[in-house]
C-alpha cells in the first residue's frame, strides 16, 4: 500500500512533469536535456519530500531546482542544443512562424534572464513571486525582465 507521501508526489508528478519539462525545453533548447532536468528534479523532490513537504509550494521548489539543473546543464555544455534539427518542418502559417521566431529569440537570451521571462510570460508571476521562486531581489528580476525585453525587441526588429 502506498504512503501518503508517495500519493503527494505521484500526484504532483502527475500533474506538474509535462509542464516542467515543456519549460525547461524553453530554457535548454533541448527537450532531451529538459527531460533530464525534470526526472532529477523529481529524483530531488523525493529524497527531500519531508523538507519540501513543509513549503508554501513544493511544486515552486521542484520548478526552481530543475531551472537550476538546466542552467547548470547549459552551462556544462557551453551551448544550447537546437531544437529537433532532425525532424521535417510543416508548412507554418504567418502567426506559426512569428511563434517559431519568437521563442527562438526567447531561446538566445542568456539563462538568467529566459528563466525570468518564462516565469512572467508562462506563469504570469509577478516580480514579487519570481523573486520568491529564485531566491532574488526585486531589483534584480525586475533589471533582468527589463533586460530580456529589450533584447528581445532588437532580435525581433521591434521599436523600443
Amino acid at each position: 500500500m502506498k504512503q501518503p507521501a508517495e500519493d503527494e508526489v505521484e500526484q504532483i508528478y502527475l500533474a506538474f512533469y509535462p509542464r516542467l519539462v515543456g519549460e525547461l525545453t524553453v530554457v535548454t533548447g533541448s527537450r532531451d536535456t529538459a527531460q533530464d532536468c525534470a526526472h532529477e528534479a523529481f529524483t530531488r523532490l523525493v529524497l527531500h519530500w519531508t523538507k519540501v513537504s513543509n513549503h508554501n509550494s513544493p511544486i515552486a521548489w521542484l520548478r526552481t531546482v530543475g531551472y537550476r539543473l538546466a542552467i547548470d546543464e547549459i552551462r556544462r555544455t557551453g551551448r544550447l542544443a537546437p531544437l529537433s534539427e532532425h525532424e521535417p518542418q510543416p508548412r507554418l502559417d504567418h502567426d506559426q512562424l512569428r511563434n517559431r521566431e519568437i521563442w527562438q529569440a526567447v531561446l538566445e537570451l542568456p539563462a538568467h534572464q529566459r528563466e525570468i521571462l518564462v516565469r512572467r510570460a508562462v506563469h504570469d508571476l509577478s516580480d514579487a513571486e519570481i523573486a520568491d521562486d529564485l531566491t532574488l531581489p526585486v531589483g534584480t528580476v525586475k533589471s533582468r525582465l527589463s533586460r530580456a525585453r529589450t533584447a528581445l525587441r532588437a532580435r525581433l526588429g521591434e521599436p523600443s
